[in-house]
């Protein structure tokens, strides 16, 4: 009897996961392989000896990071809104939409690594950094500040692939300038194939690179596939709309402080960790880095699931969006738990993959990062849900309020119990991350409301459409 009324419950659950997976499986592989760039160059330095290599590197992609992520909200308009005019079968409007995405990431990139090529100068400002740690990594951030230009003009492009649901395609051309990352850095970090060896900036020159020709060979593919080429009317250089970029800026602007508030508190907690010493800050760096690995799964289940929802709800099905929405929210919940459960059972040796302990100073970091794994597992299930609720969200067009739930969460409360945990009471690197995990467990549970809410009114709207439909 209870089998005969379970069945149909989970043969709904995984008809619906089964469709929201082929489409996050590779966007999800996709943003574990953007992950990859950063923990190679962090990998391939370490071999340069000590720890100061890979603070370097640690710091100067947290200085650019924060800028980047901020023009990931133009991706985003991007996701959604070719994804609407997919479900509308407007296949121009999906062509406009990426080309003033790919204007709007070409301005927004060049303005950023500007101003980052002058601000590298004033890095000596910040307070309670290890000087020798700012010197090395100057010249790397020189390099590696370019490369928002080409990693925003590339994600607008796999955006729009993933959108139309073609999302393997971004994949294998990433999966390529990977490896082309890789050999780079052979050549430019160690002096290889007649060039001289640059060390930690070679990294930066290495991933800049790589990043620029994925970009092109991802549009150039994009052209030349019948299914996915756009044709502009007036051409790449015809004039932008101005309602156009409205309403995505509408949509990203928020978009883009939710990514910024969260990831912000993090590069916070590596700045905190920081004027700690090289110790914590590479600890911290490692246990960030096996975190953020598991942070890519629920991300690209969060930009399947949006793009599932904005196609529902573009065509005013909320009672399939709400529908869809608790089913990736359930499946990444049970994910990120088997997730916590392996960050437990390996983390006493899981860090030495970024680290080998051939000096006091390293095996410190690496005693103190398997003692930062237990508070990675324990948010690791709130993590996965507050970023997935964000997805949903944004593909029901509702930005606003959950950008404000993110700036209360991580800034009201995350940030300054991060800073008074540790390093007003000397907690050290658990302070830390005791009151980034606070953050994370306020916003997941403010989201899950929010969404609890607002897609019920707008199923109850349909369905009572549907009624009113059928009573005439």
């Amino acid at each position: 009897m209870l089998y005969g009324r379970l069945y149909p419950i989970m043969r709904s659950f995984f008809q619906e996961l089964r469709l929201t997976l082929a489409l996050a499986v590779p966007i999800t592989l996709g943003q574990l392989g953007q992950m990859l760039m950063p923990l190679i160059d962090a990998i391939m330095v370490k071999h340069l000896g000590g720890v100061l290599p890979l603070a370097a590197v640690a710091f100067g992609n947290l200085v650019v990071w924060i800028p980047m992520i901020a023009g990931f909200g133009i991706c985003v308009a991007v996701h959604v809104q070719v994804a609407s005019a997919h479900s509308a079968n407007d296949r121009d409007e999906a062509g406009e939409v990426l080309r003033h995405g790919i204007w709007l990431s070409v301005i927004y990139g060049l303005i950023c690594s500007t101003l980052l090529q002058i601000g590298v100068n004033y890095l000596d400002l910040i307070p309670r950094v290890d000087p020798d740690v700012i010197t090395a990594a100057k010249p790397f951030i020189s390099w590696i500040a370019w490369s928002i230009i080409p990693v925003l003009g590339y994600t607008s492009v796999k955006n729009y692939c993933e959108a139309r649901n073609q999302a393997w395609l971004p994949l294998v051309v990433l999966l390529g300038s990977i490896g082309l990352n890789v050999l780079l850095n052979w050549i430019f970090i160690y002096g290889h194939c007649g060039i001289t060896a640059m060390g930690v900036p070679g990294a930066g020159l290495a991933t800049f690179l790589s990043r620029v020709i994925a970009w092109v060979v991802l549009f150039i593919i994009v052209q030349r596939t019948p299914d996915l080429r756009v044709n502009w009317q007036g051409g790449a250089l015809a004039r932008l709309g101005a309602e156009r970029l409205r309403r995505m800026l509408t949509l990203g602007g928020p978009s883009a402080g939710q990514i910024l508030f969260e990831v912000g508190v993090f590069n916070l907690a590596t700045l905190l960790a920081g004027m700690l010493g090289k110790v914590v800050l590479d600890a911290h760096q490692i246990a960030l880095n096996i975190a953020g690995v598991a942070y890519m799964i629920p991300l690209g289940l969060s930009q399947a699931t949006g793009i599932r929802v904005s196609q529902a709800a573009g065509l005013g099905k909320f009672v399939e969006a709400r529908r869809i929405g608790w089913n990736s929210l359930t499946f990444s919940s049970v994910l990120m738990a088997a997730y916590a459960l392996f960050l437990l059972g390996t983390r006493h040796f899981l860090p030495e993959v970024f680290l080998t302990p051939t000096t006091t100073d390293a095996r410190d970091a690496l005693a103190l990062s398997s003692k930062l794994l237990l508070w990675a597992a324990g948010f690791a299930v709130f993590d996965g849900t507050q970023i997935v609720c964000l997805g949903i969200l944004r593909g029901l067009h509702d930005v606003r309020i959950p950008t404000l739930i993110s700036f209360i969460g991580y800034w009201v409360l995350a940030a300054p119990l991060a800073w008074y945990l540790g390093l007003s009471l000397g907690w050290g690197g658990p302070g830390i991350w005791t009151g980034v995990s606070c953050g994370v467990l306020l916003v997941a549970v403010l989201l899950i409301a929010r969404f609890a809410v607002i897609s019920r009114q707008r199923a109850r709207l349909e369905i009572l459409a549907i009624s009113r439909r059928e009573g005439i």
